[in-house]
């Protein structure tokens, strides 16, 4: 077996179908990972001894969006304003690659409906865990969707904006990935199917959609209708026709 897990929780059997998942992808693979159980869920152990184990404190993080945005208005939010937050009006949203739910908890804080799509199945794990964990009341307006973009944009449900955050390299790319990335891009690779996921989600029929990329970057190779450029991190927005 190439998963190890330590410390096994009092409730880890709720996840024993991801957990079975996670032990088939090791397994065919040829990958070691090694999970802990701390605090109430599960952590990803990194591929260096130094380095903090990986997982997803739902409740501290919204905790921490929301003492932000007590100080600071939500419009003036770079990403509130792609994915078309204005007054009170907030956009029902679905990520489509929802990774360690960075971007879905500060949508969800800004008072958005998020449905949060992830197809990996050492995410998914991290993820149900740390749900299993979460208590915050923003998280009745949460959905987690254990599928594929493709797979969910072929369905009906429908959604305000769509969010694509494609694990997608070019020349362009030069800072090195914090810990997170450079772990995740070794066991789930680049999104190759990233232009057609755009494709299809451009047809989905959405108000609009919105491609999160590094400043300097390379358009996903459609012009997109506006974009909203950062220090960092630049948001291509794509409108409906």
């Amino acid at each position: 077996m190439t998963l190890k897990m330590i410390n096994n929780g009092p409730d880890s059997h709720l996840l024993d179908r991801q957990f079975s998942e996670l032990n088939k992808f090791c397994e065919e693979k040829g990958t070691e990972l090694k999970i802990e159980w701390i605090g109430g869920q599960f952590w990803l152990h990194s591929d260096l001894e130094n380095e903090n184990p990986i997982g997803i404190e739902i409740d501290k993080i919204i905790r921490k969006h929301e003492d932000y945005l007590k100080k600071s208005s939500v419009h003036k939010e770079l990403l509130a304003r792609a994915l078309g937050v204005k007054g009170t009006y907030r956009p029902k949203v679905l990520d489509l690659t929802a990774g360690l739910l960075g971007d879905s908890l500060l949508m969800l804080s800004f008072g958005c409906e998020v449905w949060a799509v992830e197809r990996h199945p050492v995410i998914r794990f991290l993820i149900q865990s740390a749900l299993q964990n979460a208590t915050h009341e923003k998280l009745k307006n949460f959905h987690f969707i254990e599928s594929d973009a493709q797979t969910v944009l072929s369905e009906n449900l429908s959604a305000d904006t769509l969010f694509f955050d494609p694990m997608f390299e070019d020349v362009n790319e030069k800072a090195s990935p914090k810990k997170e990335m450079r772990i995740f891009r070794g066991l789930v690779g680049k999104d190759e199917d990233a232009m057609d996921v755009l494709k299809k989600g451009l047809e989905k029929g959405a108000k609009r959609v919105v491609v999160k990329r590094p400043r300097l970057s390379q358009e996903l190779g459609v012009k997109p209708s506006v974009q909203y450029v950062g220090k960092s991190t630049r948001y291509d927005v794509y409108f409906s026709l």
